[in-house]
This record gives structure tokens, sequence and C-alpha cells, in this order.
């Protein structure tokens, strides 16, 4: 991995992109920025890989790059996103790490931020942070290096070759921008807390435990949106997929009471069989759910008495009310998504809280970075349009740099 300089050069009329990126199993999720002063950008990116050859892709032109997206790295080329869906089988790939495809797609996340800032993909500096569960953060120290490689050499895309340098790549635990956060929120009585991060995300879930503001447990479990959906499928046999893009909206819709989207996902051929097929699923469904729940929680009792805990992740909505039962009654306080408000002018991709974790982390990541180069930040991150050019940072970005000066020791800007 890269480590910068403690006062780099500024490389001259080299555009420096900043991406923060969550590999998530439902979906990619990353923030982007031009650093220093641009303003951040969601980024998404459906999770569906197939690795294909060079002669597979030539056909597909940029005519929409959320639609053809594809890279080349030596002799592997990969498709990503709806045309590795829809054209080359391509799956979420839930089996493997989340290190096992992350080149392909941190590439690919980077073809996607030129594309959208208008940049020539031909020379640029690329500072990489990357979220890996807690239980795959030592898999992942060798993707700095393969994706220096990789730039330095020039990666193939459907525009023309993707080169740079890579001048920083940083591998950060999932929740660790939202516990961060959380440690500015309570100020002082941060050390005094025993604070459980628990992150329910589609792959997996992860737990994190802070014991009076030091690290003291991390763990990760299969038990994410993934294991109810397949259990769903086995139970139900009549022949739904799990890769079917619309089951998993549809047994949202479900638990917040609205069936009819279990309906479209009959394959009978007659009304009557489509009815029998919706009344399996109604009966179903609350099973699944029931012990879903009642796994979390098994694992979840295994956790040290808290304080408090922070809740998070596109799945935990879903099972909300059993989550707040719960922790109700062992008399845990909940603080979801740790208390961070996404702002709203940039949830253009309607993610809403999904991003939260991925928000705060790019945040500190672009303090760490400002601290590298000297920089002083005299606007937000995102700019409030009624207030005056010059104005005292909000969001939290004022209470973080501040956290940032104080973990100078212990957070040098090092990949």
């Amino acid at each position: 991995m890269n480590k910068l300089n403690p006062n780099p050069e500024p490389t001259v009329n080299t555009p420096k992109i900043v991406i923060s990126a969550d590999i998530g199993g439902s979906e990619t999720k990353a923030i982007a920025q031009i650093y220093p002063s641009g303003v951040p950008i969601v980024l998404a990116m459906p999770p569906e890989i197939a690795d294909v050859s060079k002669t597979s892709v030539a056909r597909f032109v940029p005519n929409s790059y959320n639609t053809s997206i594809w890279v080349g790295m030596g002799d592997e080329y990969y498709v990503l996103g709806a045309l590795a869906k829809s054209v080359f089988a391509g799956t979420s790939a839930l089996r493997d790490l989340k290190s096992h495809y992350a080149l392909p797609k941190l590439a690919a996340l980077l073809w996607l931020a030129c594309r959208q800032f208008q940049f020539d993909t031909n020379n640029i500096d690329a500072f990489i942070q990357v979220l890996m569960p807690p239980g795959e953060i030592s898999n992942a120290h060798n993707l700095g290096k393969k994706l220096g490689q990789s730039l330095n050499r020039g990666i193939v895309t459907p525009t023309n070759k993707l080169k740079g340098k890579l001048r920083n790549f940083h591998v950060a635990p999932e929740g660790s921008g939202i516990m961060i956060y959380r440690s500015r929120t309570l100020a002082a009585s941060y050390t005094q807390k025993n604070i459980g991060l628990l992150m329910l995300g589609y792959r997996n879930a992860s737990f994190v435990l802070s014991q009076k503001g030091n690290p003291a447990l991390a763990e990760t479990t299969d038990l994410g949106m993934n294991w109810l959906v397949q259990q769903f499928v086995q139970r139900t046999a009549v022949g739904l997929s799990k890769e079917d893009e619309h089951l998993v909206t549809a047994i949202i819709a479900a638990g917040q009471g609205n069936f009819e989207p279990l309906r479209s996902l009959s394959r009978q051929a007659t009304p009557e069989g489509v009815s029998a097929d919706l009344k399996l699923f109604q009966n179903i469904l609350p099973e699944v759910r029931s012990d879903y729940c009642r796994a979390l929680v098994r694992w979840i009792r295994n956790i040290p008495s808290l304080d408090e805990i922070l809740i998070c992740g596109g799945t935990a909505d879903f099972v909300k009310k059993e989550l707040t039962d719960h922790f109700q009654n062992e008399g845990i306080p909940i603080v979801w998504n740790g208390g961070v408000q996404f702002p709203a002018p940039l949830d253009t991709k309607g993610l809403g809280e999904r991003v939260a974790d991925v928000w705060t982390a790019h945040i500190t990541y672009i303090l760490m970075l400002d601290k590298n180069f000297a920089y002083d930040r005299k606007q937000d991150l995102v700019p409030d349009p009624n207030k005056p050019r010059l104005s005292t940072p909000t969001s939290g970005l004022a209470q973080l740099r501040e956290y940032a000066k104080k973990r100078e020791a212990e957070q040098p800007l090092n990949s």
C-alpha cells in the first residue's frame, strides 16, 4: 500500500480524485470528490460482476456509463453492474470475500468518477479508501499494491485507458466512520461508555465494540439479509430465484404490511395458482423473519454489557421492531445510524441511511488528507447555498476536524 510523504509536492495540472467505497452485497456505494474543494457526489453500482474475455467486451460502447461498465487489467477483464447481470449471467458473488472482486470494482468506480467529473482518464492522482468487514481487513492489504500497479500500466475501460498514480490507499473497518462520528457527539463521555455498533448488510452482519474508547471486539457473521432471502426461497419451494431483483423489495414491502408485491413473484400460470402462492408467501415470510431475528438475537446475546448500541445498515430497518423490542427489554438505548444525518443534497441515488457509514468514513478520510496537505478547510464539504461563501464548517465537520487533530499520533496518513 502507498504512503504519503509528510509534505507531498502538488502534481501540476493533475486532478486529485478521492473515493471512499463500500463494496456492499446489494450495491456498491461510494463517495467521490475532486480534492480539495470539490463537492462530493454519490456513486452507486449494482453488485453483479462477471469475468469475461477481452473480445466479449469489445462491442460495448459507453452509451450509458451506468449500464456499460467494464474494466480490463492485464489479461483479466470484468463486466460489472447491469451489463454483467443482463448479458453475462453475472452474480453478486456473495459466497466470496469482499476483497475477491474489490480490485475491478474499485477500478470501475475510478472510471465512473472520471466520467462524472469529465476528466481525462490518462493522468490522475487517486486517493482510495475502502471499507471492509472486520474479519476481512488483512485480506485487503494487497489491494492497494495491485491497484497502484494496474493504474501505472493503464486500466482498459469502455472509453480509453485509465492511468495515473495511486497516492494513497486506506483500508478501514466497516462502521469506523459512524463510531468516530458518535465519539465526537458524546465528547468526553465516549471514554466512559461501552458502545456497540451493529451493522446489518445484505451479505453479512458485523459487530464492533468500543470499551471506554478503546477497540475491544470485532466480529462478522453470515446473518445478512441474504440469509433470510435464501431461507424464504428454500421454504416456499415454488421456483423462486434468490437472484430475482424484485425479491428483496417485495419482502421488505411485505414486512411493512404490503403483500401485493409478493404476488408478482409467483410463476404460476393461473389466477388460482398465483393466489395459492401468495397465501404460501404470507404464511412462510413471518416464520422466516422470526427465525432470522432469533438468530440475530442469539448472536447478539454473546455481546458484553453495553451502555448503548448503534445500529446501521440496509437490513436494519426491516427488523427494526424486533431489534427495538430486544434492546428495550435489555435496557440498552439504541442510536440508529449513530445519529448521522446524510446531507439531502447529496442523496441523488435515494440511498439515504445506507450511505451513512461510507459518508462519515469519507469525512474522516478527507480530514486526514487535509492534515497531510496542510490544507486549511474553510468551507463545508457540502456548502449551504443560503450561507455566505466563508462559513463555519457544520454537519459534524468542525467536530471531526478537532477529533482528527487529537488523534494525529494515532492515525497518521498511512495505508
